[in-house]
């Protein structure tokens, strides 16, 4: 469903992980690794239904949950969550040294393929 528009990010993005779509429910949608799974240190279907519950908190504080860009700093990764509908976000896991404004610009280019994908 989201295979070819995750390879075409990650071709743009090589410092990602793994990549994924998540409802605001907490339920995975679907994810893509680009490293072996069992290689890193995040436990991504943990980390998406909780995220799931911080974004959906957000939602309720009245903020504009189409415009979500959260950027965390783990140990050694970034998580990055995009918000795609009121009702789904996408989750990205890194290296540090991925280019934030790069990222943006293409989750901006690709939002539409994903959006319709859902």
């Amino acid at each position: 469903m989201f295979e070819e528009t995750f390879k075409a990010f990650y071709e743009k993005n090589k410092e990602i992980k793994a990549i994924g779509v998540w409802g605001k429910d907490g339920l995975e949608l679907e994810k893509k690794y680009f490293e072996k799974a069992e290689n890193l240190d995040v436990d991504l279907e943990f980390s998406g239904a909780e995220l799931a519950d911080i974004i959906a908190r957000l939602d309720h504080i009245k903020i504009s949950p189409h415009t979500v860009f959260i950027r965390l700093q783990l140990q050694q990764y970034i998580l990055i969550i995009f918000s795609l509908t009121a009702e789904y976000f996408l989750m990205i896991l890194s290296d540090p040294d991925i280019i934030e404004g790069k990222v943006k610009f293409y989750l901006n280019l690709y939002k539409n393929q994903l959006v319709s994908a859902l």
